[in-house]
């Protein structure tokens, strides 16, 4: 039975997305900047996603493992940036993780352990991790399983700054992330699958609270 429950991990996950007006196909003599602004990664997302994001609710899209979580968060990219990046104190704004800390440090380069208890029907179900971490200059994080309960995990999370139209300074950060996750052969997928992807909607709206707090503190 421990065993079985091991293999529940519900690991810290986030993201956002955030999308302006469709692009007016009679104004073919937009300028670069506009034409780039109206090619925006939320305009690239079907119409029923971008109202998703822009009504302010996190959307978490895929199946069997291989899912993209997003969250449009009205904060600045370095607010989100601090958020994404506070490893050694998720327990205290992340639902459900119970402890977490850097073990090492190199540049940009971390290992992270994370422990996290979830009741999953009448059992409490703990679960540890270790993750190899890339940072990029503030706006992508790598992410990579070394050590723990799942059969693998990895994916990476980004931040794009969004600007309500061309030349205007940014209002909104879209934080994305695309992650894969597999569960040990002993754990039924049907379940883990179910439980993973509601974790990552839960994760992204903890994300998009604590950005707001931080932004008025």
């Amino acid at each position: 039975m421990q065993r079985f429950q091991s293999q529940f991990l519900v690991v810290w996950l986030s993201v956002m997305a955030w999308g302006l007006a469709e692009p007016i196909a009679t104004f073919p003599s937009r300028s670069p900047a506009a034409a780039q602004l109206f090619n925006s990664a939320i305009d690239q997302l079907p119409p029923e996603q971008r109202v998703t994001l822009r009504s302010g609710q996190p959307l978490v899209t895929g199946e069997k493992g291989r899912y993209t979580a997003r969250v449009l968060i009205p904060t600045s990219s370095d607010i989100a940036w601090s958020v994404l990046t506070d490893y050694g104190n998720l327990s205290k704004f992340m639902p459900n993780v119970t402890s977490s800390k850097i073990l090492s440090a190199n540049g940009n380069q971390k290992v992270v352990e994370q422990v996290d208890t979830r009741q999953v029907f009448f059992l409490s179900v703990t679960s540890r991790i270790r993750s190899a971490i890339t940072e990029k200059a503030k706006s992508r994080i790598d992410f990579r399983q070394v050590e723990g309960d799942l059969q693998s995990l990895q994916g990476y999370w980004k931040i794009e700054a969004i600007a309500p139209y061309a030349g205007a300074k940014p209002t909104q950060v879209l934080i994305t992330q695309v992650v894969e996750a597999q569960p040990n052969a002993s754990t039924p997928k049907g379940i883990f699958y179910g439980i993973f992807k509601e974790s990552l909607g839960e994760a992204m709206s903890a994300i998009e609270r604590e950005a707001l707090r931080r932004g008025r503190s």
